[in-house]
């Protein structure tokens, strides 16, 4: 269980201020095969991109501190340039202004299945080789349904 057929797992960082997406998100990562730390937000998201070489990005748009897309800015203003996962349920301008940001890296609105979620880590990560993952391998994966979470306060 390597990720994308690598000896050792890709590492990914997921960063959210809800609690159970946050789990919710990384949950399904690990299912599939990759290593997972997480933040509770996009400062402590950034603290984790600048001591560890992450293979991907998954970030919450919407959080307190510092907003997904600001993360990934700041990122891409320096060396680190992972490709990332930009997730939100009220993208903050059209999919196709920000795929221009994001990229390399895919925009999700909320709610989104685990499988369209793995589906793109793992075209992020294969480097455009993501027709020949091993589709079979998604069908056989739990049905994990459409990830959804109620937001608190």
């Amino acid at each position: 269980m390597g990720g994308v057929g690598t000896s050792a797992p890709k590492r990914i960082l997921v960063v959210d201020d809800e609690p159970e997406l946050r789990d919710l998100v990384a949950d399904n990562v690990i299912r599939a095969g990759f290593r997972v730390d997480t933040a509770r937000d996009g400062e402590e998201g950034w603290a984790a991109l600048c001591v560890t070489a992450y293979d991907l990005l998954i970030t919450d748009h919407e959080m307190p501190k510092l907003t997904g897309l600001a993360l990934i800015e700041r990122m891409r203003a320096v060396s680190t340039k992972p490709p990332c996962i930009l997730i939100s349920g009220s993208l903050p301008m059209s999919k196709t202004i920000l795929k221009g940001i994001v990229h390399p890296g895919a925009v999700l609105g909320k709610p989104f299945s685990a499988s369209a979620l793995i589906e793109k880590v793992h075209g992020l990560l294969s480097h455009g080789d993501s027709q020949n993952y091993n589709a079979a391998r998604l069908n056989r994966s739990p049905a994990f349904g459409t990830l959804r979470y109620t937001p608190i306060g």
